[in-house]
């Protein structure tokens, strides 16, 4: 009798069942679990796979082939081309997406033009509340573009508000200088006229001297 033959027969029957579902590795059981939902901890996308669903309709498909003579398994293989085809339009889109809010950072960065920093928000949060199948590190990575665009944003508007602040104080400090100005121009005005009747009325005694005379 061989040695894994004498092992196996110390075995219970319970471990020999979980070693026969295992398929004799200590990691079949999450071998199958990945063969059966597609996930193997590998990045795949900015969006979950579909791979899970695929597998279990073509399960299906293969278990309603000799029930529905083909019809059944016909559309559950629609349905599965069609979550793969939908899974891949998105995924491009999101693609595109992250391009755009990257090159939006960068933009922002060489011109400090505050329209790129909207953009980043309204993208980054669009994509946060339409696309349900974002995975959790595409989540976070949106959530982080949307984060520093507003931080920038606050800052660029806490500096345009100092530079309004500024204007409105200088305005008003001018305001005054001119009032003042015209207080004073009033008051030139008000005692240079005095004078010149002071000055008609000397040359009209003159005149009358000149006549009696």
């Amino acid at each position: 009798m061989s040695e894994n033959s004498k092992t196996n027969s110390n075995k219970s029957l319970g471990s020999r069942m979980r070693d026969w579902f295992n398929g004799g590795d200590p990691d079949g059981r999450a071998k199958i679990r990945t063969w059966a939902t597609g996930e193997d901890g590998r990045w795949r996308g900015y969006t979950h796979s579909m791979s899970k669903y695929v597998t279990w309709l073509m399960v299906i498909a293969c278990i309603l082939y000799p029930l529905t003579r083909g019809i059944g398994s016909i559309l559950a293989l629609v349905v599965a081309i069609f979550l793969m085809g939908g899974r891949a339009m998105i995924e491009r889109q999101v693609r595109r997406d992250v391009s755009d809010l990257e090159e939006a950072k960068k933009q922002y960065g060489l011109t400090r033009n505050p329209e790129y920093l909207q953009f980043m928000t309204l993208r980054a949060e669009g994509l946060l509340e339409d696309n349900k199948i974002l995975t959790p590190d595409s989540r976070t990575l949106l959530e982080g573009y949307a984060q520093w665009a507003r931080e920038r944003q606050e800052r660029e508007d806490r500096k345009q508000a100092k530079k309004a602040r500024r204007a409105e104080k200088k305005a008003r400090r001018d305001g005054t200088a001119r009032q003042v100005e015209g207080d004073l121009d009033g008051d030139f005005e008000e005692d240079t006229v005095p004078e010149a009747g002071e000055k008609s009325d000397e040359s009209a005694d003159a005149s009358d001297n000149g006549r009696g005379e």
